[in-house]
């Protein structure tokens, strides 16, 4: 946004230029083109404001249902807003390698404030389709910070990545009963990890099967979640 409001081309040659449109034409009516200056700085004081946002505002991510025993979760950001969009798309699909050490912080600052109340027993993650051992990694480093023991989910029949399907009922039949535990969960309360909530497809479908195993807690605790993407 800073970008766009400090550019001395068209507004409306920058804006389809952004969203691949090549054949437009200067508007000759923004500020660019009447030579307009209209910089935007920011102080030192709305940064503060902004660092404090960022800080303190993590999606709240709405699992909780009367059939399993799923709590609602949260995410460290959403998917797409600042540079944490472009750092997962990265590291999950440009060989970035693992997902960088402010990302860790970040989701143990959405954790801290979500889940200061609750005691977990267990942390697991979801297993990936393409991904490789990105948030495997990730839960690693999220247990030994934590100090809890990590368990592996284990996919028992494949699934093809859930962002090629266009609706939810797609996505929920893609994993439907295709993960399993090798561990003993009754009576325990686990913090499940993953990088991204879209349809909530996913985690429904695990929190259904370890709520089968009588796992007492399941809470979903992600990098980021997309905007719109649960309906």
């Amino acid at each position: 946004m800073i970008e766009y409001t400090n550019t001395d081309i068209c507004k409306m040659l920058y804006l389809c230029n952004y969203l691949g449109d090549s054949n437009s034409e200067s508007c000759e009516l923004c500020d660019s083109c009447m030579h307009i200056d209209n910089n935007f700085e920011i102080d030192e004081n709305n940064k503060t404001k902004i660092k404090d946002f960022q800080d303190n505002f993590f999606p709240i991510l709405e699992v909780k249902n009367k059939t399993t025993n799923l709590i609602n979760g949260v995410a460290s950001s959403y998917y797409g807003f600042s540079n944490v969009g472009k750092v997962i798309h990265k590291c999950k699909y440009e060989n970035g390698g693992d997902y960088p050490i402010f990302l860790l912080k970040q989701i143990l600052r959405a954790y801290g404030k979500t889940f200061k109340e609750q005691k977990f027993d267990l942390i697991t993650f979801v297993p990936p389709t393409k991904s490789g051992k990105l948030v495997e990694n990730f839960a690693t480093k999220i247990a030994s910070t934590l100090k809890l023991p990590i368990s592996p989910l284990i996919k028992i029949r494949e699934t093809k990545e859930q962002k090629i399907f266009q609706n939810k009922a797609l996505k929920t039949e893609n994993i439907q009963d295709a993960f399993d535990i090798d561990v003993n969960i009754i009576g325990k309360s686990i913090l499940l990890i993953d990088d991204i909530f879209d349809s909530g497809a996913t985690i429904k479908e695990i929190g259904r099967m370890l709520t089968k195993k009588e796992a007492k807690v399941i809470a979903p605790l992600v990098i980021a979640k997309t905007v719109g993407g649960d309906i």
